[in-house]
């Protein structure tokens, strides 16, 4: 599986945190982002290198710009053909939680994502155990369910700091689900069985 591919589209408040993210992820020793979405969607790009393999995949995040100024950007990215999503939210400010739901049912309007791997972000600056937060609790199991979404607990985080080694594992294991997912797809569609590459 040298050199193959998963697109993963990272959705989310306008100022959440979504390119901040993507930059730790794929440069964990720079500096601060200093690319935001405001002008529409921004990419970077990862080599994953598997844990338990010689093998590596290229990640590409697309960053999709959250303000209602780009609903037809949004579309076109949408579909290009993304393996997954990011849906980043801010345990610290509950107004990234409102427009979560609708963020998921614009992109998964379209056909080809539906059923496809999702990771929900919990970001901020201040751990929070969301499991016995009954607030969060309430806002977040409903996601969790309708979108089969995988929570990764980010929070604690901030844009000045590197990701913990535990937050880079989230990180991976969700990169290893999407990998899996993506070649029994594959499989699916072609009517064989064995495996295929990403």
């Amino acid at each position: 599986m040298n050199n193959g591919t998963i697109r993963i589209g990272v959705l989310g408040e306008l100022g959440v945190g979504k390119s901040e993210l993507v930059h730790r992820i794929c440069h964990p020793t720079a500096g601060p982002c200093s690319v935001s979405s405001w002008a529409g969607p921004t990419v970077d790009i990862l080599d994953f290198r598997r844990p338990h393999s010689h093998e590596h995949v290229w990640v590409e995040f697309i960053v999709i710009p959250g303000e209602t100024r780009h609903p037809k950007s949004r579309q076109m990215v949408y579909s290009v053909g993304l393996d997954a999503l990011f849906l980043v939210c801010n345990c610290s400010i509950q107004r990234t939680f409102l427009r979560a739901a609708e963020w998921m049912e614009e992109a998964t309007q379209i056909g080809s994502l539906m059923g496809v791997p999702v990771a929900l972000i919990l970001g901020g600056p201040v751990p929070v155990d969301w499991t016995s937060n009954t607030t969060l609790s309430q806002i977040i199991n409903p996601l969790v369910t309708t979108y089969n979404a995988q929570v990764l607990d980010m929070s604690g985080y901030t844009g000045t700091l590197a990701l913990e080694p535990r937050q880079l594992q989230l990180i991976y294991e969700f990169f290893e689900s999407v990998i899996t997912h993506k070649k029994s797809a594959k499989r699916t569609r072609a009517g064989l069985p064995g495996s295929a590459a990403v």
